[in-house]
């Protein structure tokens, strides 16, 4: 029995008071350390150029309430490869000359006029994806009016046409004179539509 009056009851043990964080009171001209502001990451882009429609149109003045609600959807554009021009002239075009509430209209525009995604070349494709091809514009030979690509008629002509009048060989495929007077009135009647009038 004395044994367990030695023993002190965990229940009753006096505890030993905690210590209380200590903090060093500022010297003078010295800000708190709970007061100091923490570094902030900067505004986004999206964030900035919705802030700055209100100094470009006063019409378009928003809170910062108001441009943190549509950073999502700015942001949403710029995602898109849109650049901070584009998307500033796309929410200005057009306004009307009274605006009830500019964030309304902002939203507005921001859901309906978003731009399609377009991938980028650099996007992952499937290996069975060949790289795109661009059809080359055809055009045709100015003298016998077959078609080919533009490298292939150099000064206009084909190879065929192109030998004739280089090497001055009378071939059936070159222009008479009644075809060359035809078309220089084709070319000067053109000329005469395209002036102001």
């Amino acid at each position: 029995m004395a044994d367990a009056a030695a023993v002190p009851d965990p229940e009753r043990a006096p505890t030993a008071p905690t210590a209380a964080p200590v903090q060093a009171s500022p010297t003078a001209g010295e800000t708190p350390a709970t007061f100091q502001a923490t570094p902030e990451p900067g505004p986004s882009d999206a964030y900035l150029a919705l802030a700055r429609l209100g100094r470009n149109d006063h019409r378009l003045a928003l809170s910062a309430a108001d441009c943190t609600t549509l950073e999502p959807l700015a942001t949403a554009w710029l995602a898109r490869g849109i650049t901070v021009d584009y998307l500033t002239t796309a929410l200005t075009a057009g306004l009307p000359a009274h605006i009830d509430s500019p964030a309304g209209l902002l939203h507005r525009r921001l859901t309906d006029k978003i731009p399609p995604h377009i991938p980028r070349a650099t996007e992952d494709r499937s290996p069975d994806t060949k790289e795109p091809t661009h059809e080359a514009l055809l055009v045709e030979c100015t003298n016998c009016r077959r078609p080919g690509p533009p490298q292939a008629l150099p000064d206009g002509l084909c190879r065929p046409c192109h030998h004739a009048h280089t090497t001055g060989s009378n071939d059936t495929t070159a222009p008479t004179t009644e075809e060359i007077a035809t078309v220089k009135a084709h070319i000067a009647n053109l000329r005469n539509l395209l002036k102001p009038a």
